[in-house]
């Protein structure tokens, strides 16, 4: 197409100029004619691109490769030039023979070998670049999926260390009711956890949960603490209507919850307080989780590896980046307080 532009606008030019010139031409004649030399580079470009993508020069094989390119310039050459004089020859109705026709077009060739160079350099040109592009941009998106499952393969072992650590600490819990002859209430437990552990299974491959759902996780988990500690432990759970609609990771507040407890409660003897809070300002989310123990001053005797706080600011890093927060430490008025702040967005929507 490209070709057949070139020659009505070669033509057009052709036959303007000899009209100024005071040797006028048809725009016929001068079009036919400009077709006829243009149009044969249609198979030529073709040859050019078929040896382009053949033979590509790369970066192990280009010693090799450039001679074979090099021998076709001449050979494309020639053939454009075979089809140029054979139209030549139509258009006049004088078609002078085979060897008539391959010493014309050897001569052309000859003669215009110049194009033929520039042309083969171009159109090689723009077919190595059109392939280095897509390579460059295959290149890329594999590397995009793989980061994509790198992140998501990280994120699946993060959720992976919070359950076992969950469980361990909850058959521990049934295990000491047992040794206590309390195994009506060991039994209680294991129902609950049964239960528990159903929500964390239906969630196991969801990016997140409504705060709502979350939240009846938590207090089934409270549910059980509460059993283990009986009138020691009292619970609140507060959430803004428009908080329990937003999307949180599955399992984000039990190791928040778990901490206060194992950190603020199983540290004194007296009785203790788990305040789990959540609000919605300036499009974020913010979620509280406050004992009103000793703060991280005093070394609980039921000390953890860290693993609930380090891996759930790790969680909310891999998918929120910069837009979400965890901090965590002694609260001015006394207790412990973790707070989990990040982009109050709808289920659905995150």
């Amino acid at each position: 197409m490209a070709w057949a532009v070139f020659g009505v606008v070669s033509g057009t030019q052709s036959a303007l100029s000899s009209s100024l010139q005071g040797n006028p031409v048809s725009f016929s004649q001068a079009i036919n004619a400009a077709l006829v030399n243009s149009l044969p580079w249609i198979p030529g470009t073709l040859a050019i691109i078929w040896m382009a993508t053949r033979f590509p020069l790369e970066r192990d094989n280009w010693p090799r490769v450039i001679w074979i390119h090099i021998a076709a310039i001449p050979a494309v050459t020639y053939l454009v030039f075979l089809f140029v004089v054979l139209g030549f020859w139509i258009l006049a109705g004088n078609f002078q023979g085979p060897s008539a026709l391959l010493r014309g077009a050897l001569f052309w060739a000859t003669v215009r070998i110049h194009l033929g160079i520039v042309l083969y350099i171009a159109v090689a040109a723009c077919v190595h670049g059109i392939a280095y592009y897509r390579e460059m941009r295959d290149r890329e998106l594999s590397v995009a999926r793989l980061e994509s499952q790198l992140a998501r393969a990280r994120l699946q072992a993060l959720n992976a260390q919070i359950r076992p650590h969950f469980l361990f600490n909850t058959l521990h819990t049934i295990g000491q009711m047992w040794r206590s002859d309390r195994s009506a209430e060991a039994d209680a437990l294991l129902d609950r956890l049964g239960s528990i552990f159903r929500r964390v299974q239906s969630t196991a491959s969801t990016r997140s949960v409504a705060l709502e759902e979350e939240l009846d996780l938590v207090r089934e988990y409270l549910e059980i603490e509460q059993v283990r500690f009986r009138d020691r432990l009292q619970v609140r759970v507060d959430a803004s209507p428009e908080a329990l609609r937003c999307a949180v990771p599955p399992l984000l507040l039990q190791p928040l919850v778990e901490n206060a407890i194992r950190h603020g409660i199983s540290v004194s003897s007296a009785s203790g307080r788990v305040d789990v809070t959540a609000t919605v300002s300036n499009g974020d989310l913010t979620i509280e989780v406050r004992d009103d123990g000793p703060g991280d001053g005093v070394v609980s005797p039921a000390r953890g590896s860290g693993t609930g706080l380090s891996n759930t600011r790790e969680r909310l890093a891999q998918m929120y980046g910069e837009r979400a927060t965890l901090s965590a430490g002694t609260a001015p008025q006394g207790g412990f307080v973790a707070r989990v702040t990040l982009p109050a967005e709808a289920e659905g929507e995150a």
